[in-house]
Order: C-alpha cells, then sequence, then structure tokens
C-alpha cells in the first residue's frame, strides 16, 4: 500500500485519523488550505476550484484518498453549502479518477444522511438500531448535501469504476475540539473548571449514539484495505448507545465533584432515541468499534490534564474542518 492523501487534514476528524495512520506507520500527505496540526507534506489547495486542485496534483499518485473536506454544519448559505460540501466533493473524486492508480477513495458522510441533524426537528427512526437499509430522508442542506456526496461517490464507482466506500459516522468525540466539534471544545472548557459541565442530551433518559475517533480511524483504514469494502455504505458508531444518565454517571466518576447538566439544545436526538446498527461492517470488514463512551470521555480529560486546552489557540480550535473552507466558518 502506498500514500494515503487526507482531504481536509486540518479538521476536527481529519487530523485525528492522521495522527492514527502516522502511528500505523502509514505515509500521509495533506490536502487542505490550512496547516495540519501533524507535520506532514501539504498541498495547499481549494477544494471548491477544480482548475487550482487538478494543478496542484499534477505529476502527483496516491494509493489511497480520505476525503474529510466539508462544512461541519448547516452555515445558513445555500450556496455556500453546495459549492463546499457538493461541488467540492465532486472535484476530488473527479481528479481521483483521472489519477487512475487510486485503489480506495474513502467518503467521510454523516449519520445525518439518513436524516437527523441537532438543528432539525426529530424524527423518530422507523426502527432501532438503525442499519444502512433505513430510508434516507433529509429535510436540510447539511443532510442534503451529505446524502448527495454518498450518490456522487458510489456514481464514480458504478460508472467510472472508482472504488469507492462511504462511511456514515454518528456523533464523533474527541479532544482538540474544532470545526464539527467545536462543542466538544466547549465540553472540555466545561470540565477543566471543575464546576459545572453541559452533555449533548436534551433529556436524561434521550438515548443517542457517539463514536471515538480512534474508532473512526480503524474504520477507515480497514474500508481502505479490505476488497470487500468496495462500493458499500457502512455506520461507523461506538460499541453502544448512551443514555443521558449513563453520561452523567460516567462524568461523576471521572470528576466526583462535578455538576452535570442535560437540556442541551443541539442533542442529536432531542429527548428521543436513536441508535445504530454496525454489524454490516463487522461482517464485510472484520471490524468492530473497541472504545466506550467512557473512554472517549477519559481522553478528553487526559488531554485536558496534559494542558491540551492552553497549547491549542481557540480560533484554530474553532475554525471549520476541511479544504474549500476559510476562516469565515
Amino acid at each position: 500500500m502506498g500514500d494515503i492523501l487526507i482531504v481536509g487534514a486540518s479538521g476536527f476528524v481529519g487530523s485525528q485519523v492522521v495522527n492514527y495512520l502516522l502511528s500505523q506507520g502509514k505515509h500521509v500527505t495533506a490536502l487542505d488550505l490550512v496547516e495540519p496540526p501533524a507535520r506532514i507534506p501539504l498541498i495547499r489547495a481549494d477544494i471548491t476550484n477544480y482548475t487550482m486542485l487538478e494543478a496542484a496534483l499534477v505529476g502527483k499518485s496516491f494509493d489511497r484518498i480520505f476525503h474529510f473536506a466539508s462544512l461541519p454544519g448547516d452555515t445558513g448559505d445555500p450556496l455556500q453549502m453546495v459549492r463546499v460540501n457538493v461541488n467540492g466533493c465532486l472535484n476530488v473524486l473527479e481528479v481521483a479518477r483521472k489519477m487512475r492508480k487510486v485503489s480506495r477513495f474513502v467518503l467521510a458522510s454523516s449519520i445525518s444522511a439518513y436524516e437527523w441533524y441537532p438543528a432539525t426537528r426529530f424524527n423518530p427512526p422507523d426502527y432501532l438500531p438503525v442499519d444502512e437499509k433505513h430510508s434516507c430522508r433529509p429535510k436540510d442542506m447539511y443532510s442534503t448535501t451529505k446524502r448527495i456526496q454518498e450518490h456522487l461517490a458510489l456514481t464514480y464507482y458504478h460508472q467510472y469504476g472508482l472504488p469507492t466506500v462511504v462511511i456514515r459516522l454518528t456523533a464523533v468525540i474527541a479532544p482538540h475540539g474544532r470545526g464539527g466539534g467545536r462543542g466538544w471544545r466547549t465540553f472540555a472548557e466545561e470540565l477543566a473548571g471543575g464546576e459545572r459541565v453541559r452533555i449533548p442530551h436534551l433529556t436524561a433518559q434521550e438515548l443517542c449514539h457517539y463514536v471515538d475517533v480512534r474508532d473512526v480511524a480503524r474504520m477507515f483504514l480497514a474500508a481502505s484495505e479490505h476488497p470487500r469494502a468496495v462500493g458499500e455504505v457502512f455506520n461507523c458508531c461506538g460499541p453502544s448507545p448512551t443514555r443521558g444518565t449513563e453520561f452523567m454517571q460516567i462524568l461523576r466518576k471521572i470528576s466526583p465533584h462535578i455538576e452535570v447538566e442535560v437540556g442541551f439544545p443541539w442533542s442529536m436526538a432531542q429527548g428521543g432515541e436513536i441508535a445504530f446498527d454496525m454489524s454490516k461492517a463487522k461482517k464485510l470488514l472484520g471490524i468492530e468499534p473497541l472504545y466506550t463512551l467512557e473512554q472517549s470521555i477519559q481522553s478528553i480529560k487526559d488531554w485536558i490534564d496534559a494542558g491540551g486546552l492552553g497549547e491549542e489557540p481557540i480560533a484554530i480550535a474553532n475554525r471549520a474542518f476541511g479544504a474549500g473552507v476559510g476562516s469565515k466558518s
């Protein structure tokens, strides 16, 4: 296996996947407008500008491409959402097709492609846990653009033979909150304060599903290597869903004297229930999640204790991840 190109390597998820790949001895190159945290080769290009993107990649060849470069939420500007999430993804797919040596293109999609996005009224799933056969019914620009990305990636597989894989991420937990993980930055700051912390559940009984970024990285690597992954869509979630009461218990175990509050308005299930099934990945790829929610929260606490909040400026932490996204996001 040769070099891996990470499109959107400076972002919340992309940057953590880079760290994992480096720990596994992989050769990684970043494509972004922003310098990634890890010291890896950087190709500076805007994915929304096809001419610039093509010129930046002339003469370069990559065995695998991981695409993380999307706006991390609905900006309120539909034209921007389509320009970055849809046109940007299409441009990267087209460049990958012309490379002709790409053995795998792995797209970071979202469970929002089914429908669920915290800023949109929650509509209960048809059944639980949600598997990849569940209907997709997006009703907001973020969810719709993620679903369009999936259609584009799979079309490039079926029509042009580009070996693509789609991974639908549920709510990703990691330190270094930035872009789509800005909420975890706020969570870390409150946890560090030691007095009060809000969890992303509207009620104590709300059932949500998270995934540790380390499991995300493992999933991307497996999907990029396993022959049975090509042309497939996979859920990527943690070992089990979590109720607000369990989340509260975990926090009190890690920080016994802290006051824990629910009522956070950007919860995924908005007081209801949502859970996902990852058995397809286990069956086809032989991979299943390892990290529990407690281990995920402990990783944030360990990062805080190691001085993480002081090392990373807030302006950088809050910058939207992904190429094609400027400082406005």
